[in-house]
């Protein structure tokens, strides 16, 4: 086992892993079918509680993660590394007769993608929206770039209004 590891590190994991799947605890506790308990899991992820090796496969099972990477010194999930972004839907909304067709196809996935999150979401204000790092994620894909230029395109297009922590 790798020195760095110790309890305080899987119940940081767990907190991380969830949050990278953007979940909250309810969401979790649903997912389980009411097995996992939403103040259990909590309990986990602050160290106050005993993790058993069964409640550790049940985890990784409903995070769809190998067992594995609840004990990883590494992490593929860095929470935190990736502001959160506040959008101005409004400014992606309107469009220029100057930009280009890329840009109008971008701004287009954009939209989509931020109506299905919306709609998720069930967020109907339809003003602002704050990504998750998984959202920026999944725009990065969909827009076949890496996260650094999407948060420079959204800058540079005045669609971004706000990086947070």
């Amino acid at each position: 086992m790798h020195p760095d590891i110790t309890s305080a590190h899987v119940a940081a994991r767990l907190r991380t892993i969830r949050r990278a799947r953007s979940l909250s605890l309810s969401q979790v506790e649903a997912l389980s079918s009411g097995e996992l308990k939403a103040v259990v899991l909590g309990s986990y992820e602050r160290g106050s509680r005993n993790l058993t090796i069964k409640r550790a496969i049940e985890i990784a099972k409903i995070y769809d993660v190998p067992l594995t990477e609840l004990f990883s010194a590494k992490s593929s999930y860095q929470v935190g590394e990736i502001p959160r972004l506040m959008l101005d839907i409004r400014a992606l909304q309107r469009e220029s007769s100057l930009t280009s067709e890329g840009t109008r196809n971008q701004r287009r996935i954009l939209s989509q993608m931020l109506r299905s999150i919306c709609e998720y979401r069930q967020d109907w204000n339809g003003e602002v929206i704050t990504l998750r790092e998984t959202d920026l994620a999944t725009i990065s894909l969909l827009l076949n770039t890496d996260k650094g230029a999407v948060i420079d395109w959204l800058t540079e297009s005045s669609i971004l209004l706000r990086k947070s922590s």
